[in-house]
């Protein structure tokens, strides 16, 4: 049996779209998938088809520090070479899940010649990090076989940060396998909500750069028949709400809290069963190079939003470039410019709209689109053909 390795930092592997379709795939085509990440908040349940290869918060640690504050290509051979020996059998490829995946793929890809392939999610840029920091990646790059984005935006911006090949670029927005199932338990049952009343949705992270407070203090303005539950991705709701100075009490009773925390993104219908709208806010802001031009350039990187329209529930957003393209050209739910119009636009959500929503997934975001095609190219990347040219740096090709 062939194995492939994903190297993922940020821990959530089975809460990402793109990772949990790009798993089910590889395992259905006879792939052993070893994951390689932190253990942390996030759930990660056993899997069919699926090793699991956690470490703990001190190295984790150790390998932020090393990575990106030292930026040190030496200390990060050393590592990796010691959980190579200790921790990794042979791979025939490697999946690197941004930065970290990155610099560690590469050094495997140096000790054994394994093929990588750079998947991309967050993008650091060198004007909000430093010259060093970028560097480290882009030194690692230089021997992908071939690297993921979601849109044209942030291939561009990648072949830009990171000094790579346009030819071995494959987009893929951030999106699942299929249309959602609903169970026929829904969260706002459980909750108490009243079957009359319409229900709107702040989902994944709550924090200053999703706009949470500035979207809860708008509730006491919305229509009398609309209320909000507010669902922190890994279920700590109210704990990251006190962070932002939110608290339980002080709120009306038109907001409700879910603290589920379901195992798979694949089993967020019961959390989404019965939602007319859902909410999705992005402000960049300059406190940490995630937050900052990497919000700012989002185009198809909202798993977030992409879960809704899976889900046939309209959106309503702020200008967030692509996303808020799409919603205005396809009728997908409201743009505003801030969380203080959302009160305005409720009442335009119908249920032609999430009618809409649906179709737009199916025909434009569906991970089921590209995965033949996907599937091809990470064969190929196992035994890649002799390279006889020089890769063009310029325009991406894949559609």
């Amino acid at each position: 049996m062939n194995r492939v390795l994903i190297i993922h930092g940020e821990g959530n592997t089975f809460n990402n779209p793109s990772l949990k379709a790009i798993i089910d795939l590889l395992v259905t085509n006879g792939y052993q998938c070893h994951v390689r990440y932190p253990h942390g908040n996030a759930p990660m349940p056993a899997y069919p088809g699926v090793v699991q290869l956690s470490y703990g918060w001190f190295l984790q640690k150790l390998k932020r520090w090393t990575y990106d504050r030292l930026c040190s290509a030496g200390l990060a051979r050393l590592f990796v070479s010691i959980e190579d020996r200790i921790v990794y059998p042979h791979f025939d490829l490697i999946l690197a899940v941004d930065r970290l995946g990155l610099i560690e793929a590469a050094v495997l890809h140096e000790r054994h010649g394994t093929p990588f392939v750079f998947i991309s999610f967050e993008i650091m840029f060198a004007s909000e990090t430093s010259r060093r920091f970028k560097r480290l990646e882009r030194e690692a790059a230089r021997d992908c076989s071939m690297w993921l984005a979601q849109d044209r935006i942030r291939a561009a911006c990648l072949i830009e940060e990171n000094d790579l090949s346009a030819d071995t670029a494959f987009l893929l927005p951030l999106a699942s396998a299929g249309l959602g199932k609903f169970p026929p338990v829904r969260l706002r049952d459980r909750l108490g909500i009243p079957v009359e009343c319409k229900v709107a949705i702040l989902m994944g992270s709550l924090a200053s750069w999703s706009m949470a407070r500035e979207i809860i203090d708008t509730v006491r303005n919305w229509p009398q028949d609309w209320v909000l539950i507010v669902h922190e991705r890994y279920g700590n709701t109210e704990a990251n709400l006190r962070t932002l100075g939110v608290h339980a009490r002080d709120l009306p009773d038109r907001v409700h809290f879910s603290g589920q925390a379901p195992d798979l993104v694949d089993d967020l219908g019961y959390v989404l069963a019965g939602i007319t709208a859902g909410l999705a806010f992005y402000r960049p802001t300059r406190n940490s190079p995630y937050t900052g031009r990497n919000l700012e350039y989002l185009g198809l990187a909202s798993g977030k939003i992409s879960t809704f329209l899976r889900y046939g529930i309209p959106v309503v957003c702020n200008e967030i470039g692509l996303y808020a393209e799409q919603v205005r050209a396809h009728g997908l739910g409201a743009v505003v410019d801030h969380p203080d119009r959302i009160a305005q636009v409720l009442p335009l959500v119908t249920q032609a709209t999430g009618i809409a929503a649906s179709g737009h997934f199916a025909d434009f975001l569906d991970f089921n689109l590209k995965s033949v095609e996907l599937l091809q190219r990470l064969e190929q990347c196992m035994s890649p053909p002799p390279n006889d040219g020089t890769p063009d740096r310029g325009t991406v090709r894949n559609d």
